[in-house]
Formats: structure tokens, C-alpha cells, sequence
């Protein structure tokens, strides 16, 4: 954590501080009455933008769900990954490359990455050729060999 994080997280938090004595302290002048009148009016504007964050929340995680991700793997012609094109896309022929065969006896890492959600997995593998993966494209795709 830098410096000037440190110092951005102490001032919300004795912004807070000061908000919350501040209103304990409006609340209590008020009464017992007035400030249960008052808790209700607060109550009601803090769940309304609880659930504006929690829809928030759960769009940016719709958005995010699914994924593409290579793993793990040996490789030999390279990686092309689209996601969430609004358009046409054309991926050209992959650049002729030499394949480079993993050693006698060896396999891919086995490093533990957690898939994701409804998205592309290639994890393991030995591949001599060009892995493609294209997802949420919104329009043509051409892939020229």
C-alpha cells in the first residue's frame, strides 16, 4: 500500500467517523420521536442505494462471466483470443512458426487456475498449431487459414 493510499483511506475513514458522530449527535437533540421518524426517512435512502449497488454488482458480473484462458500448456504456433466484439472480425493466417516439441517425458505445468465461469478452457495441453478462441462476437467472424 503506498503512501498515498494510506492517507486516501485514513480520510474517508475519519470522514466517516465524523459523518456518524454527526448524525448521532443531530439525532439525539431531536428526540426519541423525531429522530425514529428521522431513522426511517435515512433507513429507506440507504437500502434504496444498497440495491442500486447490489444491481450494479451484478451486471458488472454478468459482463465479466465467462472467459477464455490457456493454461498450463505447450503451445507451438501461437494464441489468438476474441472476446466481446461488437462488430465483424477477421483473424489472418497465423505466421508460419517452428514447432517446438516439449522435451521427451515432460508435460505442461500443472498449475492450478480456476476456470472460468462458462467461458474456454485449454489447460494441459500440447498443441502444434494455432489455438483460436472467439466468444461474444456481435457479428461475422472469418478465420483465414
Amino acid at each position: 500500500m503506498t503512501l498515498g493510499s494510506r492517507l486516501r483511506a485514513w480520510a474517508v475513514a475519519l470522514a466517516v467517523g465524523v459523518l456518524v458522530a454527526g448524525l448521532g449527535t443531530f439525532l439525539a437533540i431531536q428526540g426519541l420521536d423525531k429522530a425514529d421518524k428521522w431513522g426511517s426517512v435515512l433507513g429507506l435512502f440507504v437500502g434504496l442505494a444498497g440495491l442500486g449497488l447490489a444491481a450494479a454488482g451484478a451486471i458488472g458480473a454478468r459482463r465479466q462471466a465467462g472467459g477464455q484462458l490457456v493454461t498450463g500448456s505447450t503451445i507451438g504456433g501461437g494464441v489468438t483470443q476474441v472476446r466481446g466484439v461488437g462488430g465483424n472480425v477477421r483473424i489472418g493466417p497465423a505466421p508460419a512458426q517452428p514447432v517446438v516439441p516439449a522435451p521427451p517425458g515432460s508435460s505442461p505445468s500443472s498449475v492450478p487456475f480456476p476456470s472460468p465461469s462458462g467461458g474456454q478452457v485449454v489447460e494441459g495441453s500440447s498443441t502444434a498449431g494455432p489455438v483460436r478462441q472467439v466468444d461474444g462476437v456481435g457479428g461475422d467472424v472469418e478465420l483465414d487459414q
